[in-house]
């Protein structure tokens, strides 16, 4: 046989290896929520490949207009190989989020419900810290709030549960203040991974599912790209 088979194979017998390896790896994201009073912002750190490519975003946002909109500060880092130096790439962009059109979209999606269930079955999520300070005007007023939070919290929390795979107990915390001015203030902090394999079939079947709904294409299209 011709050194050049024995190459071709070679080639495609590492093509395959390194494929399995990628499939095999995890998509890690880090999500650090913290709402209170002028202060509204999510962190996000997404880390595929085995740490390799390192995305970070950081979105102040506030909520108005029917939707979330926020100036985005993304920070963009990527090492293709261990050891190599890492580049950042810093831009703003503005963008809104309004709930109805996103609602639209999702109704243009044949069995979104569905679909939504088996990706969030293979997804793992640990490191849950969810902490709220809630102050009213009057004493009997915050222990009401306290607890109608405790109750909307644990029942969020449980229903997550059988929806998604949680490694660990959650840390859920609510704090009454008292003596102090009316204020709200809640941080949440977790960590969510699902393997690179399974996220990508979840991509492709979404995509699937958006192309068999007629206008479905248009309808995400105007809600993802619509200034």
């Amino acid at each position: 046989m011709s050194i050049w088979i024995y190459l071709a194979i070679g080639l495609v017998v590492l093509l395959i290896v390194l494929a399995v390896i990628v499939l095999n790896s995890a998509v890690t994201v880090r999500l650090d929520m913290v709402m209170r009073k002028n202060e509204y912002k999510l962190h996000a750190e997404v880390k595929m490949v085995y740490g390799m490519i390192k995305r970070i975003y950081d979105l102040p946002f506030h909520l108005a207009n029917g939707g979330i909109e926020f100036n985005q500060e993304s920070v963009f880092k990527q090492g293709m190989t261990f050891g190599q130096d890492e580049q950042a790439d810093q831009r703003q962009k503005s963008r809104t989020i309004r709930f109805r059109q996103y609602s639209t979209a999702i109704m243009a999606t044949k069995g979104f419900k569905k679909w939504l269930r088996q990706t969030l079955a293979n997804v793992h999520l640990r490191d849950i810290r969810w902490s709220t300070e809630v102050a009213l005007e009057h004493a009997a007023d915050t222990a009401v709030a306290s607890g109608l939070l405790h109750a909307v919290k644990h029942t969020l929390l449980g229903w997550l549960s059988y929806r998604l795979i949680m490694e660990e107990k959650p840390a859920v915390d609510v704090v009454p203040r008292f003596n102090g001015p009316p204020h709200f203030s809640t941080e949440l902090n977790c960590i969510a991974k699902i393997s690179f394999g399974k996220a990508m079939v979840a991509g492709l079947v979404f995509i699937v599912r958006v192309l068999k709904v007629k206008g479905g294409v248009r309808s995400w299209q105007n809600t993802l790209f619509k200034a």
